[in-house]
């Protein structure tokens, strides 16, 4: 079988009409969703491109060492707050991840921060909790650094394309821990959206399930995904079993699916990016693109092509005004890597060949 056409195939076939249920059971009424739509979109973490300075006190040789997403440990963050004043706060520290939090992958694993509910009021972090922390995975060298600007950006891109996607504010972080056992360092992290708060800001809420049959996705919203996954050569996704995409239910009962975790793609091109193994066939290396989306009815070249050349430079200016990289080159070098996309994008025969010759055949 071709394995690409393995997901498809092992779906459960009851997955078509089973419903997917959300966390709210009943669901919220209007005024709900519209309240916390307002509330979640202006939100303060998310008000500024500038970078946030934080000061993360804990076992930092613990985490490092241990790398258990089960066990938390105590700790401060100390920032300086929207009023220009310096203030700490306890939060809960533990690692996260699968690849990354593996010892012999990298020498640091990500972080997720848990805020207790109440202490952060009238702060950046107010209403904020269980945000990922994205860090460089080996944290004494400088490419790695590159890695999570190139992830953030990103981001940032789906950002630009549409409002269903996660948020995400660079942090200026110096690491300390309690023991002294970790030498004090500072580097460039992110911090994501949460899930219910993304959910939240799209007048939707958080489903927490294990797979969906393709078609119940939102066409216009899978097609994005899938189209802004292709830009990135990213493979490291599946939006039937939500590896890396999680899906939300609007008000008016769409289910879109939004994607996250972008350092396996060919954008980022991290030395420790993999294919696949079920891909290997088809794809030689990560920057090679593939379509991995299913086939829709609404997968033709001319609304694809308005959609994404309608906001074209509006990402060549998230690249071109990025002041944080180390060499500008390296924000050249990405817009030269997605110029090859732009190619697929504006030749009707590029995108038969390209995108619509791979789509995914739809389950039955």
């Amino acid at each position: 079988m071709d394995p690409r056409r393995f997901a498809a195939a092992v779906l459960i076939a009851s997955s078509l009409a089973a419903p997917l249920h959300a966390q709210d059971d009943p669901p919220p009424t209007p005024e709900q969703f519209a309240e916390r739509a307002a509330a979640s979109e202006r939100a303060p973490l998310f008000q500024s491109e500038e970078p946030l300075r934080v000061t993360l006190r804990t076992d930092i040789d613990y985490l490092r060492r241990e790398r258990n997403d089960s066990v938390e440990v105590e700790g401060t963050v100390t920032f300086v707050d929207l009023d220009g004043s310096e203030v700490t706060r306890p939060v809960d520290v533990r690692a996260r991840g699968e690849f990354r939090r593996d010892r012999s992958n990298c020498n640091f694993p990500p972080l997720r921060l848990d805020f207790p509910r109440g202490e952060m009021e009238g702060t950046v972090f107010e209403d904020q909790n269980r945000l990922k922390l994205v860090t460089p995975c080996q944290d004494n060298r400088d490419d790695y650094q590159r890695y999570v600007f190139d992830e953030y950006l990103a981001y940032k891109v789906f950002n630009v394309l549409t409002p269903a996607s996660f948020r995400v504010r660079l942090l200026e972080i110096t690491y300390e821990d309690v023991n002294g056992a970790y030498e004090p360092r500072t580097k460039m992290a992110f911090v994501i959206e949460s899930d219910e708060a993304m959910a939240e800001r799209n007048r939707s809420v958080f489903l927490e399930v294990p797979q969906m049959h393709p078609v119940m996705a939102d066409a216009d919203q899978a097609m994005l995904t899938g189209m802004f996954n292709y830009m990135i050569a990213n493979l490291d996704w599946s939006a039937v079993f939500f590896h890396n995409v999680v899906v939300i239910r609007t008000e008016e009962g769409r289910h879109l699916t939004v994607p996250y975790d972008f350092d396996f793609s060919g954008l980022v091109n991290a030395r420790y990016a993999t294919v696949p193994p079920q891909l290997a066939e088809q794809v030689r290396r990560v920057r090679q693109r593939l379509y991995r989306d299913f086939c829709r009815p609404q997968l033709e070249h001319a609304a694809m092509s308005a959609i994404f050349n309608a906001k074209r430079d509006a990402i060549g200016e998230l690249y071109r005004t990025f002041p944080h990289y180390q060499n500008p080159d390296q924000a050249e070098d990405a817009l030269d890597f997605l110029e090859e996309f732009w190619e697929v994008i504006d030749d009707p025969r590029n995108f038969q060949r390209r995108i619509v010759a791979d789509c995914l055949e739809m389950p039955r």
